[in-house]
C-alpha cells in the first residue's frame, strides 16, 4: 500500500466519524436555540429534554399584603449537557397556596412574580437539580384573601436558557 492513501476500511471509518460529528454538532446547535422550560411539565423533543421548574415562596419570609419574599426556583436538568438559565418570567398557570391555607380560605392569593422578566445567570450542570433564589422575587398584592397570610405558595415560572456545553 502506498503511503498517504486510504484503503476501503479507512474510508468507511473516516466517513462514519464525519457523519457522527455532523449529527452531534447539529443536535447541540438545535439545543442552543430551542432550550426552554415552563411549569412542572417534562417533554422530550428529539434528544433535548425540557427543563422542569418549580417556584416557591420563602418559608422563612412569609408573605403578607403589600410585602415581598424571596422566590426559590428548583430547576431539574435531565439533559446530558449543562444549561445556563438567563431569564425567568411568570407562567400562565395559577399561583397556589399550601393545602392548609387553601382549606382555610386562601383562594385569591394576590401573589405575583415581582417583575415580568427577571434576569438571572444560573448554571445547571448536566443531569442535576439546581436550587436558586431571587431576592424579593415575589410579592403579595392587597387583593389577596386574608387567609393567605403566612402561606407557602407554589409560583409557576418560565425560564429561558442556552446549552452551556463547551
Amino acid at each position: 500500500m502506498a503511503r498517504g492513501k486510504l484503503d476501503l476500511r479507512g474510508k468507511v471509518i473516516l466517513g462514519v466519524a464525519a457523519a457522527a460529528a455532523v449529527l452531534v454538532n447539529a443536535g447541540a446547535a438545535w439545543a442552543y436555540w430551542n432550550l426552554s422550560g415552563s411549569g412542572d411539565a417534562v417533554a422530550v423533543a428529539g434528544s433535548v429534554i425540557e427543563l422542569k421548574l418549580e417556584g416557591r415562596s420563602d418559608d422563612a419570609r412569609p408573605l403578607f399584603p403589600g410585602g415581598t419574599s424571596n422566590l426559590t426556583v428548583t430547576v431539574t436538568n435531565q439533559n446530558n449537557f449543562p444549561v445556563r438559565i438567563t431569564t425567568l418570567s411568570p407562567a400562565a398557570a395559577e399561583v397556589t397556596a399550601d393545602r392548609e391555607h387553601r382549606n382555610g380560605g386562601c383562594h385569591t392569593t394576590g401573589v405575583v412574580v415581582a417583575q415580568d422578566v427577571l434576569r438571572v445567570s444560573w448554571e445547571v450542570p448536566k443531569n442535576t437539580i439546581g436550587v436558586f433564589t431571587v431576592p424579593d422575587g415575589v410579592k403579595m398584592t392587597n387583593a389577596s384573601d386574608s387567609a393567605c397570610q403566612g402561606a407557602t405558595f407554589t409560583i409557576p415560572v418560565r425560564a429561558t436558557g442556552v446549552s452551556n456545553a463547551s
